[in-house]
């Protein structure tokens, strides 16, 4: 209970640093008498990169803190930050029966962090894009050997009934997989990695680092959310 305290309130404290980054809007008026325009207005600048610099150094030192999450049932380990600029949120296994499939970790912005107070409230801020939170990350970690069409169909089998919209578009994103999956030699064994990039636009797929392209469906991106956050999650230790 205390490393879940202490870890909560630095999360929280990341949330709030982020949440106030933005530039301080300057309600500057006319310059003081006997001071040049320029030099005012130089002088507004250096104090808008002074604070700017500020919040940049209680970020990097927040980030500092964070420690990468082992998921313990496969013990695959996550980094608590990705190069997208997203947070490690948690991480869970895949199971089909006994066997563990994949590791999983989902990445949010502070502001899914910040909401992680429910598993309703951490659904609905994870698959609602807007300017706070434009994105959610998943990455898989297989500890599980599948052939490509294997592994892209069990993905599909499991978006398809949170999506709305043709079950063709189901096909593209199972596509993208299959494609990369053939580009490492047709088979998705232990320690292959795919990640998952949902947004308002759908969702791109990357396998061992290696950009596969987006499945442009609105609506998609929400529906692959679902996947790991409604109640029927396919990996509840992730819940």
């Amino acid at each position: 209970l205390l490393v879940f305290d202490v870890a909560a309130k630095r999360l929280l404290n990341l949330a709030s640093i982020v949440d106030n980054s933005a530039l301080p809007q300057l309600d500057i008026g006319s310059p003081v008498e006997g001071l040049e325009e320029e030099s005012y207005s130089e002088s507004a600048t250096v104090q808008v990169d002074d604070e700017s610099s500020n919040k940049t150094a209680q970020l990097e030192a927040e980030e500092a803190k964070l420690k990468p999450i082992q998921e313990y049932a496969t013990s695959v380990t996550f980094a608590p930050k990705l190069e997208n600029g997203l947070y490690l949120v948690g991480a869970g296994v895949r199971k089909k029966s006994v066997v563990k499939v994949y590791a999983v970790a989902m990445y949010g912005t502070p502001q899914v962090l910040a909401s992680a107070t429910s598993p309703t409230n951490l659904r609905d801020t994870a698959r609602t894009f807007g300017d706070t939170s434009s994105m959610t990350s998943f990455v898989l970690e297989m500890v599980y050997s599948a052939g490509a069409e294997k592994i892209a169909g069990a993905i599909g089998e499991s978006v398809k009934p949170r999506y709305n919209g043709d079950s063709s578009d189901i096909g593209v994103l199972e596509s993208l997989i299959v494609n990369g999956v053939n580009a490492i030699g047709g088979q998705a064994t232990k320690g292959t990695i795919f990640h998952f990039d949902c947004s308002d636009e759908g969702v791109s797929v990357s396998v061992n680092g290696a950009d596969q392209g987006m499945a442009s469906f609105e609506g998609l991106g929400s529906a692959f959310v679902d996947v790991f956050m409604d109640s029927n999650s396919v990996s509840p230790t992730l819940m």
